[in-house]
């Protein structure tokens, strides 16, 4: 009876380490499995990850870059300044083969380059983001600070090329009314905005 007991006891200890060694032989697959996984995730995914995102930002930078030229060299009929963008999204402006600082330009060249980079912005991010529900309009404050009348007269080609329903200039030229479809004028006394009646 007693070599019985001690054979149910170790026949009841062999199926319990027999349960565990299955439990530990599952462990010893998933952790294999989770290396395999953290192995591919560290060689390959990330770096595929990491190309993605490179190309799609070259994507974007050339794009941006083009829209950034092409809108400055409507406003500025110069051929010796051009301009483009660095890897940074920096504005690099180029007089006669030479690198140049904002600083020494114009201020009409200057207001060029701040609204050719706007619009260029604008364009690429309702291009990229398509649950942007402000895709149609754009507001423009004080654009053409700066701008000769002959500038003035190409933010209307600009101003048709950008293709959106509605359009809003705040400025105070007049030579903008030309090309307007509606003018609201808002006068300000002791303080007090008020709309004029057109």
């Amino acid at each position: 009876a007693r070599i019985e007991q001690e054979l149910k006891n170790a026949t009841q200890q062999i199926n319990r380490i027999k349960k565990e060694v299955e439990e530990k032989e599952k462990i010893k697959y998933k952790i294999k499995k989770l290396n395999q996984l953290q192995n591919w995730i560290e060689k390959f995914f990330v770096n595929l990850m990491l190309l993605i995102e490179k190309q799609i930002m070259v994507k974007i930078r050339n794009e941006f870059n083009t829209f950034f030229a092409n809108w400055f060299n409507m406003l500025i009929e110069d051929e010796t300044i051009n301009v483009k963008i660095d890897e940074q999204f920096s504005p690099i402006i180029e007089q006669n083969g030479y690198e140049t600082e904002i600083i020494h330009l114009s201020g009409g060249e200057k207001t060029s380059i701040a609204l050719a980079y706007r619009l260029a912005l604008n364009k690429v991010i309702n291009e990229l983001i398509d649950t942007i529900k402000t895709k149609d309009i754009i507001i423009l404050d004080e654009p053409t600070d700066g701008f000769s009348t002959e500038q003035l007269d190409k933010v209307k080609d600009v101003v048709n090329q950008l293709n959106m329903k509605q359009i809003i200039i705040v400025s105070h030229e007049q030579k903008i009314e030309s090309f307007v479809d509606n003018i609201i004028k808002i006068t300000k006394e002791n303080h007090v905005s008020r709309v004029e009646n057109i």
